[in-house]
């Protein structure tokens, strides 16, 4: 008996609720059949039988329908995709003047890939060691 209080008390907090929730966040015009309030009665009245019949006839197709948003907006590429990602920004040659000509030239400029590797960070950083971090000059 314990058992099957339990399995309701899952089933209806985890598959009832949020089909709830899904016909009321859901606009009447999205609406494959019957009205949001006779919905909302089946599914809270049927539980579990509600909740299937939600999903198998009331449920709009979401998987076909376009975001709003996106509804009247031109289809872009996925080179265009990546070049308004600001990763990809940073790999177009034309986002950094200096490296756009470098490449140009046919010379690939040296790029420190991590702290470790730029002698300028490791310089100041040795300064401030030896000097006590540096707070005196800057006014801090």
């Amino acid at each position: 008996m314990l058992l099957a209080v339990i399995l309701f008390g899952l089933v209806t907090v985890g598959f009832v609720v949020p089909c709830l929730i899904d016909v009321a966040v859901t606009s009447a015009s999205d609406l494959r059949s019957l009205t949001k309030p006779a919905w909302l009665l089946i599914v809270a009245c049927f539980s579990a039988f509600g909740a299937v019949a939600w999903l198998a006839a009331g449920r709009p197709d979401r998987r076909t329908v376009l975001p709003r948003y996106l509804a009247g907006a031109p289809p872009i590429g996925q080179q265009e995709a990546l070049r308004r990602h600001p990763a990809g920004r940073s790999m177009d040659p034309g986002f950094d003047p200096v490296l756009s000509q470098a490449l140009q030239a046919g010379e690939v400029p040296y790029r420190p890939m991590g702290p470790d590797d730029d002698e300028e960070f490791l310089e100041e950083l040795a300064r401030r060691i030896r000097y006590g971090g540096g707070e005196a000059e800057t006014g801090a």
